[in-house]
């Protein structure tokens, strides 16, 4: 158990935005019930978000912070975090301006890491997809295991366990944890932000718990179902630069942990070469997107470690 979250106070909200779909003040009033205040950070959209629905109590508990321009999804994590830690709070729950807490959500993550026996730095709850087909889970390898992975899925998990990562939106994450730990990588700049890090928080001696009791719904890219030799896929219709980003931090992260952890690898392997051919067969620019996979990888493989030049102005 974390000091933090021991300290029973309510967490803080951080919510980052880039062009965020209409119903967001909807989403945030949601956040606002189940956390002490909201930091809403939001990363270069054409227009501010919208905020003046909220009324005077919640508006009050809202902060607006403009990064002014696109400093990539770790860096909006970062200044969110820094803004509620130093407001007072010491969990954060960080949510994408497209994701919507169930009620219930944060009182049981706090209470599955106050219950756990060991040092928790984030609690992530079940993810409800836009499309009812897909399950959540998450890979989990059993201690000791280093060259195989199994799926741990939400509905056949009877109470909280540690997995091997859990996606960013949902994460209540221990503001103590993310001290000790580091920032988020901002190298990275959007995709598998919030797999390095719990990388880097299990190889410091934390434990990434999956709460499938908790839920949180989320929007996947613009998903829909296909069929490959009869098994059904889900091409999710992500940017070109979506994919240059998954590709090349894909390798970057590979360099770093993947002999700590070949199970991962693994994982993260059979995710690229699905991933590949659901652009292939199914989603439109397929060309284009598969030159920008070829270029993220490229650039993985030539990545020195220093935040990639010119990253701020990219638009995803």
């Amino acid at each position: 158990m974390t000091a933090s979250a021991a300290a029973g106070r309510l967490p803080s909200g951080v919510v980052v935005t880039y062009n965020p779909p209409a119903g967001l003040v909807a989403r945030l009033r949601t956040v606002l019930a189940q956390t002490e205040r909201v930091v809403v950070v939001d990363n270069g959209s054409s227009l501010p978000p919208d905020l003046d629905d909220l009324d005077a109590s919640d508006a009050a508990r809202v902060e607006l912070v403009a990064l002014g321009c696109n400093l990539g999804l770790a860096a909006a994590l970062n200044r969110g975090i820094e803004q509620v830690r130093a407001l007072g709070a010491t969990q954060a729950l960080l949510l994408d301006h497209d994701s919507q807490p169930e009620p219930g959500l944060v009182t049981r993550l706090h209470r599955a890491m106050l219950d756990h026996p060991r040092q928790v730095a984030v609690a992530a709850p079940r993810i409800a997809y836009a499309h009812p087909d897909i399950r959540c889970r998450w890979p989990s390898s059993r201690p000791g295991q280093r060259w195989w992975f199994r799926f741990a899925y939400a509905t056949e998990m009877p109470h909280p366990q540690p997995v091997d990562l859990v996606i960013g939106s949902g994460m209540l994450l221990d503001i103590d944890a993310w001290e000790r730990v580091g920032r988020f990588d901002e190298s990275l700049f959007i995709d598998l932000v919030d797999t390095e890090f719990c990388l880097r928080a299990r190889s410091l001696g934390y434990d990434v718990l999956a709460v499938p009791h908790a839920t949180l719904s989320h929007v996947l890219g613009d998903v829909e179902q296909r069929h490959l030799l009869g098994v059904p896929v889900y091409p999710t219709h992500h940017s070109a630069i979506r994919h240059y980003y998954l590709s090349r931090n894909r390798i970057i992260l590979t360099r770093r942990y993947g002999w700590r952890y070949p199970n991962w690898l693994y994982y993260e392997t059979m995710s690229a070469i699905k991933l590949t051919i659901k652009v292939a067969l199914f989603e439109p620019e397929r060309a284009r997107k598969l030159a920008s996979m070829w270029q993220g990888t490229i650039d993985g493989v030539l990545h020195d470690g220093q935040k990639t030049a010119g990253a701020a102005g990219t638009r995803t």
